[in-house]
Order: C-alpha cells, then sequence, then structure tokens
C-alpha cells in the first residue's frame, strides 16, 4: 500500500475561549488534490496551518511521507517539503521578486552580492512555475496574482512535496483563478499532493479528487469527489438536510 503524503492522527488544537480542532484524523494521497471543507470556523484552515508550521497542535501526531514531523517554524516544514500558500500574503514588499525568492540563499561572488546570478536563479524559479514577469519589480507592485505566484516559486524551488493552498482565489479574477487551476492540475501530475482549503463548491469539484469535511472541529468524513453530489458535500458541512438549512435561513 502507498505510504500517505500527509497523516494527522488524533490532532488537536484550543485557541482561548475556542477548539479549533478535536481530534481530527485523516491522510492525503501523494499526487492528489484534496480539499479541506466547511463552514467559516471549521477548523480547516487551523489543520493547514499546523501541517504548514505556522501552529503547534496541542495533541495529536502529524506524518509526513511516513515520518513523525514536528515543526516549529514554516521553515521547517518547507525543509520536509512542506510549503503555503496563504490568504495573507508575507513578503518584503519594498525588496524585488528576485530579493525575496533568494533571501534564504543569496548568491555572491568574491564577498559581494552577485545581482546577475540572483536574478537568473530567480527566473528559474518562476519558469518551473510556467510564468515569469521582471524579477526586479518590488513585490509591493504586483498584483495578487503574481505575488501567489511567487509563493508558489517558493515551496516548489524549496522542494516542497506537499502544498497548502488557503482560499486561493479569494482575491483573484476569473481569469487569475483559471491560470492558477491550471497550475494545480501541472503540480499533481508531477505527484506534488495539492491541499485545497475552500467553501466555494465550484472549485471544488472542478479541481480536487478527494474532500475532507470538518465541522466545529471535528471530522465528518472524507469522501472521493466522483459519485458526490453538492447537495451531499454541502449536507456533511452544515449538518442537516440542504432544505432544512434553507428554509430556517428564510423564516429569520
Amino acid at each position: 500500500m502507498t505510504e500517505p503524503a500527509v497523516r494527522f492522527e488524533k490532532i488537536t488544537r484550543r485557541f482561548p475561549g475556542v477548539q479549533a480542532l478535536s481530534d481530527v484524523s485523516l491522510e492525503i494521497a501523494a499526487g492528489s488534490c484534496h480539499a479541506l471543507c466547511g463552514e467559516n470556523g471549521a477548523g480547516k484552515s487551523t489543520l493547514g496551518k499546523i501541517l504548514a508550521g505556522i501552529h503547534k497542535p496541542d495533541a495529536g501526531r502529524l506524518f509526513v511521507h511516513g515520518r513523525e514531523a514536528n515543526f516549529d517554524s514554516p521553515r521547517d516544514a518547507l525543509a520536509a517539503g512542506v510549503g503555503m500558500v496563504h490568504q495573507e500574503l508575507a513578503f518584503c514588499e519594498n525588496l524585488s521578486v528576485a530579493e525575496n525568492l533568494c533571501l534564504g540563499s543569496l548568491p555572491s561572488r568574491g564577498g559581494l552580492l552577485d545581482r546577475n546570478a540572483m536574478a537568473s536563479r530567480a527566473a528559474a524559479m518562476l519558469a518551473e512555475i510556467g510564468t515569469t514577469f521582471d524579477v526586479w519589480r518590488p513585490v509591493g507592485s504586483l498584483t495578487i496574482a503574481q505575488q501567489q505566484m511567487v509563493q508558489i516559486a517558493m515551496a516548489v524551488s524549496g522542494g516542497a512535496k506537499i502544498i497548502i493552498f488557503d482560499e486561493p482565489t479569494s482575491s483573484l479574477s476569473q481569469v487569475e483563478a483559471d491560470r492558477l487551476y491550471e497550475l494545480i492540475g501541472r503540480l499533481t501530475a508531477r505527484g506534488v499532493a495539492c491541499i485545497y482549503v475552500s467553501h466555494r463548491m465550484p472549485e471544488v469539484f472542478r479541481l480536487c479528487d478527494t474532500v475532507t469535511v470538518l465541522r466545529d472541529g471535528q471530522h465528518v468524513g472524507t469522501r472521493a469527489i466522483a459519485g458526490l453530489s453538492e447537495h451531499e458535500l454541502v449536507q456533511m458541512m452544515i449538518g442537516r438536510p440542504l432544505a432544512e438549512y434553507v428554509a430556517r435561513r428564510e423564516s429569520v
């Protein structure tokens, strides 16, 4: 049996006044686009951030490609092959694309920064994910979609075999979203496990082969997308028949 790319085992996480996750266990296959779905506050982003080294679980165990992982930071996670594309994009906005992409390992020659080597490395990192733009542009001048591409280039060039996408299309146009979908398809074809955190049904059914539903911090179920209807998925998310949910909302 093939080892999963990720295994969450009884993951629990609490924030002040909130039980974000409670005994969540699930597996994510290599080369899969696996959706994490749920209403706001279901715990899906928290689970992704635990995998990315942003949060630590209060209890439970995390396995990456069969090895138990204990990440203290996103740098630790990336070293283990896990990257994340955030809703909240975090860069040194006054620095160029090349400087941001090479910040962890600036090329030098004779003790001085080698700007040509840095530009070549940055361009190669972007080319690896099928995109290109002026690497000397300040990151702060890029569109949200371009900044996401920089994040993905960082992850892929860092050796990420697992990438978490946290509501990645929330600020994108349809054209930009379509380009992102194409890139995710290329990544999964290369064996990268893409974890897609979203509550947008059309995206989930277009991109993903598997979906896990969280509700109130608990694992409701994991299903293959094939044979699953949108009606069934929504019912899993809200915990009651859709008609009953609509009727209640209309009566408010």
